[in-house]
């Protein structure tokens, strides 16, 4: 009868330690899934943060393309444009441009569900591709790309940040509207150390 206890006693334990084996695989999973998808969802942050700093050469290049284009410059003004334009191909080799928006577009791909943000990045690609399509293109001819016009760097900035934001409140950790223009720090760090 003892022995028959005992038995039971271990075959409970034993039953016991598999249960919560399984359920800590199971929660392991989970806990790595929702970890992968976090490192994901920043990645896309940092892909976006760094086209957006360069947006703005890729406007100023446009807007120069554009008036190239309409009017009959000096060739002073287009050797200016051609020294542009080739900072502007150094710009996009080395932020690597083609692979960071082809990298961005599996990530909203795979990562996010089907929806406004979604979406917004896959404007976000649009408008990017098609801005550089506008403007490292050699060719003089117009270009066909969904976009022909593009928004004001200030414009882009804040799509931008409406985006970075809605990516953050998607990794679900709690925080809001962080990205943002104003930095309250900013005025206290100047006045501590007496700068304009």
């Amino acid at each position: 009868m003892k022995k028959e206890i005992i038995d039971i006693i271990i075959i409970t334990m034993s039953f016991a330690a598999i249960l919560i084996a399984i359920l800590s695989f199971f929660q392991n999973s989970k806990f790595n899934k929702r970890q992968l998808r976090i490192e994901k969802l920043e990645e896309m942050l940092e892909i976006i943060h760094i086209l957006c700093g360069n947006y703005q050469y890729f406007e100023d290049t446009y807007f120069f393309k554009a008036h190239l284009l309409n009017e009959e410059l000096e060739i002073k003004v287009h050797k200016k444009y051609i020294s542009q334009l080739n900072e502007l191909i150094e710009v996009s080799n080395d932020i690597d441009l083609r692979k960071k928006l082809s990298r961005l577009f599996v990530l909203n791909n795979s990562y996010l569900p089907k929806a406004k943000l979604k979406d917004k990045i896959g404007v976000f690609i649009t408008v990017y591709t098609s801005i550089a399509e506008h403007t490292i293109s050699q060719s003089n001819n117009s270009i066909y790309s969904p976009f022909q016009n593009f928004p004001k760097r200030w414009d882009f900035l804040d799509f931008t940040r409406e985006i970075q934001n809605e990516i953050i409140e998607e990794m679900n950790l709690g925080y809001k509207k962080n990205i943002e223009d104003k930095n309250d720090f900013e005025l206290v760090f100047k006045n501590r150390y007496n700068l304009k």
